[in-house]
């Protein structure tokens, strides 16, 4: 069953890195929460809600109070440092309601809020820390870097470089913590998750190379003895303390001295994506660990270098909102590769299991399936297993009647479909391949059985382009073919022949792992009347926003 999981504040870059390793899990649905309407992370999240300014308190727990109950909301995940204390105040309520919040306990937070008191608490623990200083008393044989005790990140810093200066200051000196300044030294972070029980994730150990913006932009993997065990220790102290949810914890290393912690963030780091090149999903540790599930042993770490870039998802301008929308089946809603390889497993028992071990039969059927083949499956499968053809008969009749009790839809199939029913839109399915086939996929699909017609272009003509199944498709849903949009991933089946067929508009999705991959130079060679009505977009999540215009 699929779990939901609610991201606060995570609009910006912060909330993009948690949505990005919710998604990577296929059980989870994940919303966002922001202030600002708009904003990155909405485009690509199975739903976004505005939120009441922290600010307003009552207001803000009201909504998060009715969000839980109305989005059956399983787990909370802070993104940013700012709205750590209000769902901390609201924690007991969440857990009464049982939802998980992936945050501290409130005297530990509290401490790691305030930079005196997180340096107090790992002095305490006996980990290194930097030597923090008065800057009224400071021999000023080298500069004082002050950090504010309330705020992360680069904000508020100040450099004094001599006893004048400290007593010309014109602010409060108190409200920084003031260490000196160090003129070469390279920085780490490690990123890990403490469980609701206090298991601790494996934790992934980076050299931050280059940073913008306050954050890393191109991290390596990291394998050292030193900074392994001191990140170990520190993650040990906090789970010992109340520590719970997400962690980053920033070290600093000078020249040959011993590295040192400078600064925990109990909250995840806006660079922690590098977990998952590493295969380390943090946020799915925590969630995991609710049920008693954490794997064991734990995984290993893939070593590498990640470079954050910025790219741009393009949201397609209709030239006015559709009144109906048709979809292809096939690797636009229905997973065809999952589905043909469920298909081979089934029959494996049967079939396969007295003449190959099952391990080499889907070797060479994934391999089959990912390659592309279709109409040959069987005959490439059974050749590639050097089996003889005297089983292809007995084989392909089970292929053919083997039913997949689930059908396997896109994780971005659900949150369409629900977008386009809250609007009012109606939908069509429009597929080719033979009409029982596509029929039990549907049937198998609970997700889909709101669609309101399918259309099986065989039963009336000829199969994509042709125009008979897409207004075939117009008849059923009642609109004009000039006030619906096909969503397809073909650009010259579902694209081409919808435009021609006299559809306003066609968005092509490329999926990966889809056995298309549409070719934006071999598509510009189509005339300009065509391809100025048919879009490319790389999911149906950017479709949504292009045909829902807010």
């Amino acid at each position: 069953m699929k779990k939901t999981a609610l991201v606060v504040n995570g609009g910006g870059f912060q909330g993009l890195t948690l949505v990005s390793a919710l998604q990577q899990r296929s059980d989870t649905r994940v919303l966002v929460c922001d202030l600002y309407p708009e904003n990155i992370t909405r485009y690509i999240c199975d739903g976004y809600l505005v939120a009441p300014p922290l600010s307003d308190t009552h207001g803000f727990a009201d909504f998060l109070l009715e969000t839980v109950a109305r989005e059956r909301v399983n787990v909370i995940f802070p993104a940013t440092a700012l709205e750590l204390h209000a769902l901390s105040q609201l924690k007991a309520q969440l857990h009464a309601r049982g939802v998980l919040v992936a945050i501290a306990e409130e005297g530990l937070l509290n401490r790691l809020l305030d930079k005196q008191s997180t340096h107090e608490f790992l002095h305490a623990a006996g980990l290194p820390v930097p030597a923090l200083v008065d800057p009224l008393t400071f021999s000023y044989d080298q500069p004082l870097f002050g950090r504010l005790r309330h705020g992360w990140g680069g904000r508020g810093t100040v450099m004094l470089h001599s006893r004048d200066e400290a007593h010309a200051y014109h602010g409060d000196l108190s409200t920084h913590v003031w260490t000196p300044w160090l003129a070469q030294f390279e920085e780490f972070s490690a990123d890990f998750a403490i469980g609701v029980h206090g298991e601790i994730s494996t934790i992934v150990l980076r050299r931050r190379l280059r940073t913008s913006g306050g954050f890393a932009v191109i991290s390596e993997s990291v394998a050292d003895t030193v900074l392994g065990d001191t990140a170990q220790r520190t993650a040990n102290s906090l789970s010992h303390a109340g520590g719970r949810g997400l962690f980053n914890v920033q070290m600093l290393q000078s020249g040959t001295d011993a590295p040192f912690v400078s600064d925990v963030n109990p909250r995840i780091g806006t660079s922690a994506t590098h977990a998952l090149s590493e295969c380390i999903n943090l946020p799915g540790f925590f969630m995991d660990s609710a049920d008693g599930a954490v794997s064991s042993p734990a995984p290993v770490r893939k070593m590498g270098k990640t470079v954050r870039v910025l790219t741009d998802i393009v949201i397609p301008r209709l030239a006015h909102p559709p009144k109906g929308i048709v979809f292809d089946l096939d690797d636009t809603l229905v997973d065809h590769k999952a589905w043909m390889l469920r298909k081979l497993e089934a029959i494996f028992p049967e079939i396969f299991s007295e003449h190959v071990e099952e391990t080499t039969f889907l070797m060479r059927a994934t391999q089959l399936i990912d390659e592309g083949e279709r109409a040959l499956l069987i005959d490439r499968l059974l050749a590639l297993l050097a089996l003889p053809t005297t089983l292809r008969d007995s084989a392909i009749a089970a292929y053919r009647a083997a039913i997949v009790s689930d059908t396997p839809l896109f994780p971005d199939v659900v949150p369409m479909l629900t977008a386009l029913r809250a609007a009012g839109l109606p939908v069509a399915i429009l597929t080719d391949n033979p009409h029982a086939t596509q029929e039990a996929k549907v049937q198998h699909a609970p997700e889909l059985r709101g669609i309101d017609a399918v259309i099986y272009a065989r039963d009336h003509g000829n199969e994509k382009p042709d125009s008979a199944g897409f207004l075939q498709a117009a008849r059923a849903l009642s609109t004009e073919p000039k006030h619906l949009v096909m969503i397809g991933d073909n650009y010259f089946r579902d694209g081409v022949g919808a435009v021609q067929a006299g559809y306003m508009h066609a968005l092509i999705v490329r999926r990966e792992g889809g056995f298309l991959s549409p070719h934006a130079g071999i598509a510009a060679r189509i005339p300009a009347q065509l391809t100025s009505r048919i879009d490319m977009v790389d999911s149906l999540l950017s479709a949504r926003h292009a045909c829902l215009v807010p």
